[in-house]
């Protein structure tokens, strides 16, 4: 392996002369009185000189446990031929020098290599030394695990190789760096004798809690409900920092406040500029998804990274008025009496399904003034289109616009069989790449039903009901969605019972009378509270149950589906 490269931390933080010397020992057991060392690793960083790197087998002398074998992947056969600690740790002690013996565990391996100074007549180590795993239970008591490999989880480190002395020794290099780091920023830490001291330090006095942290855990933490909501954090200035949702509002917002230092380094930042944290009750999790979404968009809080911005996303546009319709993809959705499919994620994927229409269904995609002059194009020439401008026969085309309409809503099995006709036709002409591009487009439709039961749902939409109960949740969240809008959401006690159906039964009674909207939801609140529904009942479609009403059908009977639904699936 190469030698690690030299840090500026380290650099900056020791004096000319000084240097960190980590190493890791591999040994046959964990008895420095009766075990033996098979393997040393060491790492030298320091401010005037180039990483070094020290890494040697050794003999032993006797042979190595299964056990050991397992874990470190060293036999006893390749041990056979290398040095004894006799020849090696002379060497060792040269590359240790007057640098600061440093270790994960320092005490296991300090033991280990004086019990082997000792059987080769040398001197034990002397001297002070640092503890990497010490440090960590001062600098981030938070965190349950201070092994190495939980602590490289933690600081987001490659940790392949575990186990072997080089590979350990230069993950702990790496570790000290960020601890050494956070003992510098966090705690004034300016010089290796301070170091060393503060891995002896009683927690209490290595990190006092903040005052305004004591506070927020003394004053806000115990009136946080136990109910969805959104909860605010704000500076001393009464500034947003972070907007968030939470299904318990006192688990979420606890969690902030409690083991700090256990947090990547932006939660500790906007937990030291935090003053105060607001919230709203809200009656589900889902109302909280939109709230949240909403509020983020309009106040902007440095800290919040997604949702930040409204979507323009595309729809798919047929006018059933204008003669001999066309489908057209555009963002805005304008009241003007056409019919809208979608949202789709992007503008790629709308034209990617105005191909797929233009392949399979004899529809129109020349412009107004072509059909009015009747100009014959080229896709009539090729039979994929009815070609309106020479055979107006607005009975045929209707019913090819009801076709691609079909389409869009989830019937997709005739267009399938086609695209995957036309693949093998291409495949069996050699034209790969429309192969390859029909095969991309079969993937999109999968992935579009997957997702929402349709490939672009109308606008306008089902009246439609949600049912989401989770196997150990004591409430289930009930949503009604009326033509294509979330009109109304519910936290219905469990188990399912008569209330719970008089409830609903009620409630659906009067949305039922919300007239058809007269121009559709063009407003961004509106679209994003859409687009949020739709993902949450992607990303509940384990457990949520959804009923769509049949034409005609009164909330008594839609009510009463629903519950036997529920009812039958437990």
């Amino acid at each position: 392996m190469d030698a690690p490269t030299r840090s500026s931390v380290f650099q900056d933080f020791l004096q000319p002369g000084q240097s960190f010397v980590v190493t890791d020992t591999e040994t046959t057991g964990t008895r420095p009185n009766l075990d033996r060392i098979m393997e040393i690793g060491a790492v030298r960083t320091g401010s005037d000189a180039p990483c070094a790197v020290f890494s040697e087998l050794i003999n032993p002398g006797v042979a190595i446990p299964s056990r050991i074998t397992r874990i470190t992947g060293i036999t006893t056969g390749q041990l056979h031929d290398k040095p004894s600690s006799g020849d090696v740790l002379p060497r060792y002690m040269e590359f240790l020098g007057d640098g600061l013996l440093t270790a994960h565990n320092l005490a296991f391996d300090r033991n280990f290599l004086s019990a082997e100074l000792i059987r080769c007549g040398l001197e034990p180590l002397q001297g002070q030394g640092l503890c990497t795993l010490r440090l960590a239970r001062r600098l981030l008591p938070g965190l349950r695990s201070k092994s190495l490999g939980s602590l490289a989880t933690f600081f987001r480190m490659e940790s392949s190789g575990r186990h072997r002395a080089q590979r350990d020794a230069e993950i702990t290099t790496a570790i000290l760096e960020r601890l050494l780091q956070i003992a510098i920023d966090e705690h004034g830490i300016g010089d290796l004798d301070e170091l060393v001291a503060l891995q002896s330090r009683t927690y209490a006095s290595v990190r006092p809690l903040s005052a305004h942290v004591e506070r927020i855990r003394r004053e806000t933490l115990p009136d946080l409900p136990d109910e969805p909501g959104v909860y605010r954090m704000k500076d001393g200035r009464g500034k947003v920092l972070y907007i968030g949702k939470a299904r318990s509002l006192s688990s979420r917002v606890r969690s902030y406040f409690n083991a700090v230092e256990a947090h990547p380094a932006r939660i500790r930042k906007l937990i030291a500029a935090v003053r105060r944290v607001d919230w709203d009750v809200l009656p589900t999790e889902l109302d909280a998804l939109i709230v949240e979404s909403r509020c983020i968009k309009q106040e902007d809080p440095p800290y919040n990274r997604a949702q930040t911005r409204w979507t323009q996303r595309p729809w798919l546009r047929i006018h059933p008025d204008e003669p001999f319709s066309r489908v057209t993809a555009q963002v805005l959705v304008r009241c003007d009496g056409a019919r809208y499919f979608g949202p789709l994620k992007s503008r790629k994927q709308a034209a990617s399904l105005l191909e797929i229409i233009e392949r399979v269904f004899r529809v129109r995609n020349c412009s107004a003034k072509d059909l009015e002059a009747g100009r014959r194009c080229l896709r009539g020439d090729m039979g994929r289109c009815l070609m309106p401008c020479e055979q107006p026969d607005a009975e045929d085309y209707s019913v090819e616009v009801s076709r691609v309409e079909a389409f869009l809503k989830g019937d997709v099995e005739d267009v399938v069989a086609q695209l995957e006709a036309d693949m093998a036709r291409a495949v069996a002409a050699l034209d790969f790449e429309t192969a390859a591009r029909i095969r991309d487009w079969l993937h999109m439709i999968d992935s579009l039903l997957a997702g929402g039961g349709a490939v672009a749902a109308p606008m306008e939409g089902v009246d439609r009901a949600a049912w989401l109960a989770g196997p150990d949740d004591a409430h289930a969240t009930a949503a009604l969605v009326r033509h294509g809008l979330l009109v109304w959401t519910a936290r219905l006690p469990l188990p399912v019972g008569a209330g719970n159906l008089e409830h609903i039964h009620a409630r659906w009674e009067e949305v039922m009378e919300y007239p058809v909207p007269t121009a559709h939801p063009t407003a961004r609140e509106e679209a994003d509270a859409r687009r949020v529904l739709e993902s949450w009942m992607y990303a509940h479609r384990a457990h949520v149950l959804v009923v769509d009403r049949r034409p005609g059908e009164g909330s008594a009977s839609w009510a009463q589906r629903l519950m036997d639904r529920i009812m039958s699936e437990g």
